[in-house]
């Protein structure tokens, strides 16, 4: 454990890896509090502290003149906001950039197999199609292409993204958009307008490191809010923090999140949105692989946001071409400073990506797309979880993600998952450690795995070789 967690942390997260490991099994009963403090030097007081975080997130329920008992694994049972509220949380300072690019600066270096950035692989994208597309679109209007587009956006662009959110009980009209370049400048632009330096964000645990990279180049802080990996962040557990005024906003992501590929229900959305406006606190959406959801896409939180509290983000980076650089935000309430923002930032994002997406929008073509790509992404997650099953060490829990291309990939506590990543660099496979997920440097035994590219002889391989690496760890 980092030395940045707190003292109660240390202990639930041992009592944790206990528990998921099936030390203590559902229904069996922990040692008593006074056991505990003498176990590990710590004070009743700390112990207590330490049931009631991980009451909170569903591990154990204290039944009075019985002790506490272990609950259903997560996977087993129905996650319900506890009555009484979970202890308050404290923010924490985020600085990870140096590691975060760390294990970054791999990908591109040199060749290897690639499972450390979470991006479908080009082999099932539509690249000779889009290409051909932006051949077109150029030719017939070069002009257009050419120009500064408006900072709000492209017309049609506008008006296919709109069209969206047609289902949507609250839709979001071409005038209450802005297109950005990716979805990182619109997740910046959402926090610069909401937030100042030093406040406090809520956000889920794990997260995507993208967004705690965010946070501490903007000089804001993180407020790690307990979360259900099967159904996303604990709507009692935020609500506290709501209420206590700890938080300036609230970063989420709904659908297919990363790292953990859950989505959240569809009752936790509507709720989240309104949380949102009774407290007017901004929930800022990170929807970048809403379009990915194995099935049919799922409404966003913003598809529920009545009093414009809700900050969508999203783009085609992951469910299209990366290289397009091409997201949109609809900032509900904050339209007009966001505007400004933009403006003063890049005036504009180019002009003929948009035109192209339009026309690919349009003909039905990104559509049909989408359907051959859920299917594809479904397919080759289900074969990598297959083979890191058949390869880890026992004890090795998987979480199955409801869309995207990543896995969650817990180990025995034993592991480090950051030398796992030296030995497996070594072995030219890039991986991402799970510490660089977690602001208070949590999640060392954990990794994400990307299953963005079918998975071929030498991908199989090179699971077995990481399986190896893993078990060494062991001896």
């Amino acid at each position: 454990m980092s030395g940045k967690a707190y003292l109660y942390e240390n202990v639930s997260h041992h009592l944790r890896q206990h528990i998921h490991e099936g030390s203590y099994r559902a229904g069996e009963k922990l040692p008593s509090v006074r056991v505990l403090s003498r176990l590990f030097h710590v004070s009743v007081n700390t112990i207590l502290q330490c049931f009631r975080q991980l009451e909170a997130d569903g591990l154990i329920r204290r039944i009075p003149r019985s002790g506490v008992i272990v609950t259903p694994n997560l996977s087993e049972q129905k996650p319900v906001d506890a009555a009484r509220p979970p202890i308050p949380l404290l923010p924490v300072e985020v600085s990870l950039s140096e590691e975060i690019l760390r294990y970054m600066e791999p990908y591109a270096s040199r060749p290897m197999t690639r499972f450390g950035i979470a991006l479908p692989g080009s082999e099932i994208m539509p690249v000779e199609r889009v290409l051909q597309t932006f051949r077109d679109v150029t030719r017939s209007d070069g002009l257009a292409s050419w120009h500064y587009a408006h900072p709000r956006g492209e017309e049609n662009f506008a008006h296919q993204l709109a069209r969206r959110s047609l289902n949507y009980p609250v839709p979001v009209t071409e005038q209450g958009l802005l297109v950005t370049n990716g979805c990182m400048e619109a997740i910046e632009l959402a926090l610069r307008v909401v937030t100042k330096p030093g406040d406090a964000v809520a956000i889920e645990t794990p997260t995507y490191y993208g967004t705690l990279l965010a946070l501490e180049v903007l000089g804001r802080k993180a407020l790690p809010i307990p979360t259900d990996p099967q159904q996303g962040i604990r709507l009692a557990a935020l609500e506290q923090a709501l209420r206590r005024g700890q938080v300036s906003a609230c970063m989420i992501s709904a659908n297919a999140q990363n790292p953990l590929g859950f989505s959240m229900p569809i009752g936790h959305r509507e709720k989240l949105a309104q949380l949102a406006g009774r407290y007017k606190v901004p929930v800022i959406e990170n929807d970048i692989w809403g379009d990915t959801v194995f099935g049919e896409a799922q409404l966003p939180v913003k598809a529920f946001d009545r009093e414009g509290e809700v900050i969508y983000c999203n783009s085609f980076s992951k469910s299209l071409m990366p290289g397009m650089r091409l997201g949109w935000i609809a900032p509900g309430r904050f339209l007009h400073r966001v505007l400004e923002l933009k403006q003063v930032s890049n005036i504009a994002t180019a002009s003929a990506p948009q035109l192209v997406m339009a026309k690919l929008m349009e003909s039905g073509f990104y559509h049909h797309h989408l359907q051959q790509l859920r299917s594809h992404l479904q397919c080759q997650t289900r074969e990598l979880t297959a083979l890191a099953q058949q390869y880890f060490p026992v004890g090795t829990r998987i979480n199955k993600p409801s869309g995207g291309c990543v896995l969650w990939l817990e180990l025995p506590k034993a592991i480090d998952s950051g030398r796992l990543f030296d030995l497996a660099l070594a072995q030219q496979i890039h991986i991402f450690p799970g510490r660089v997920f977690s602001p208070a440097g949590r999640h060392t035994h954990c990794l994400r795995l990307n299953a963005g590219s079918p998975v071929t002889p030498s991908i199989a391989a090179a699971v077995r070789k990481l399986g190896v690496l893993a078990h060494q760890q062991l001896t």
